[in-house]
């Protein structure tokens, strides 16, 4: 049986922080990734590609806060409601 009460009242904290952590980490991987000569997960930011980059960033964001409703979904079959 699914834990609706769980779902219903941890959606929002669950996507937030799965966004917010998101936005940190590939932020974090950008800025160390601009620092070296050859980088590895993004090409060098300039003034024609600023908006991919960013936009990258802001989509694995959403990714991220989507992975982190399936595991909010997954934890709601594994619990037990308490009535």
């Amino acid at each position: 049986m699914i834990n609706t009460k769980l779902l219903q009242n941890k959606w929002k904290k669950y996507y937030k922080k799965g966004f917010l952590t998101g936005i940190i980490f590939i932020t974090f991987i950008c800025l160390i990734d601009q620092i070296l000569l050859n980088p590895f997960f993004f090409s060098k930011i300039d003034s024609s590609n600023i908006f991919i980059t960013l936009s990258f960033i802001f989509f694995g964001s959403v990714f991220c806060g989507i992975i982190s409703l399936v595991f909010l979904f997954f934890l709601s079959f594994i619990t037990v409601s308490k009535n």
